[in-house]
């Protein structure tokens, strides 16, 4: 069983467990949440974070504009935050948190690519392992607060 497994059980497996209880079938609700998959997401997350770190290590050639990153409200998530996520949660103290650690999330990715692209990586590295990590796995938290308060 992997960490996600352990937050949120694959749908396959969540099918299974209510067959065995005498349920026939599991609500979409427990697996996507009006449009956003917590495991898709957090996969999604953890992709991103080493794609910056290849960039960082000289692995990758691709190139992250700082629009992209700065466009906090126009990622995947940043839309189902504004859009969905608001109207069938932002009623919740785990939302505002969630949209606040997510801006913050983007902000880190944003302060270590400005130190990369200008030429100081060892800064921009620094950067990477305290501030964007904390920032990554503050998002990651707040993502999986806001799910389970939400499948209750």
């Amino acid at each position: 069983m992997g960490f996600l497994d352990w937050i949120i059980p694959r749908r396959d497996t969540l099918m299974e467990s209510q067959s065995a209880r005498g349920c026939t079938q599991v609500p979409e609700e427990e697996v996507n949440f009006f449009g956003l998959d917590l495991r898709n997401e957090l996969l999604a997350h953890k992709a991103w974070r080493g794609q910056l770190q290849e960039i960082l290590d000289g692995k990758s050639s691709k190139t992250l504009s700082m629009d992209d990153i700065l466009q906090y409200e126009t990622c995947r998530l940043g839309k189902w935050l504004q859009n969905e996520g608001k109207l069938h949660y932002g009623h919740l103290p785990e939302y505002e948190t969630m949209c606040v650690a997510h801006h913050e999330f983007h902000v880190c990715a944003a302060a270590v690519i400005t130190h990369y692209l200008s030429g100081d990586v060892s800064q921009a590295r620094q950067l990477f392992q305290t501030k964007f990590r904390s920032a990554s796995n503050r998002h990651q938290l707040e993502l999986v607060r806001l799910f389970t308060v939400a499948a209750r």
